[in-house]
């Protein structure tokens, strides 16, 4: 088996985590895999606890889809959800930047800076921040609009 590309391997890894895909998400998982939540100061370690996590989810999650990846030369893709995503950078850290409804209905923007080694995602990083409305004080200096 050949190993691949390490941007091949997040990009993989981010969609088999957004389609709940346990069997994929555990072929593109190192075996010293370690996830953070800095948010919460969770460490998940191991992948099957990360399986569990996305098995256990309550409520459900629907995902949104990709707004970019970044990490290789520029190219464009487009996400599950048909979302079209510019990918760009280089080396073996990525990051990607999602979109996620959660049970409650509220938007969020989800970002995982992600470690490859040996083809496969051996750390990941995962901020979560919800969507809100901007505030007033700042509205003459800026513009707003859908990402």
């Amino acid at each position: 088996m050949t190993t691949p590309e390490p941007r091949v391997a997040f990009e993989a890894f981010l969609r088999a985590v957004q389609g709940r895909d346990s069997a994929a998400v555990r072929a593109l998982t190192h075996g010293d895999f370690v996830g953070i939540y800095p948010q919460s100061g969770e460490r998940i370690r191991g992948v099957e606890n990360m399986c569990a996590i996305l098995d256990h989810y309550p409520g459900g999650y629907e995902d949104k889809g990709m707004d970019r990846l970044v990490g290789s030369e520029d190219r464009w893709v487009v996400t599950p959800a048909f979302t079209v995503l510019r990918v760009e950078g280089a080396g073996d850290t990525f990051t990607g930047v999602q979109k996620a409804v959660y049970p409650d209905g509220s938007e969020w923007r989800v970002v995982s800076i992600g470690e490859i080694r040996d083809g496969r995602v051996w750390r990941l990083e995962t901020f979560f921040a919800p969507v809100f409305e901007p505030p007033a004080w700042r509205s003459e200096w800026v513009e707003v609009g859908q990402d």
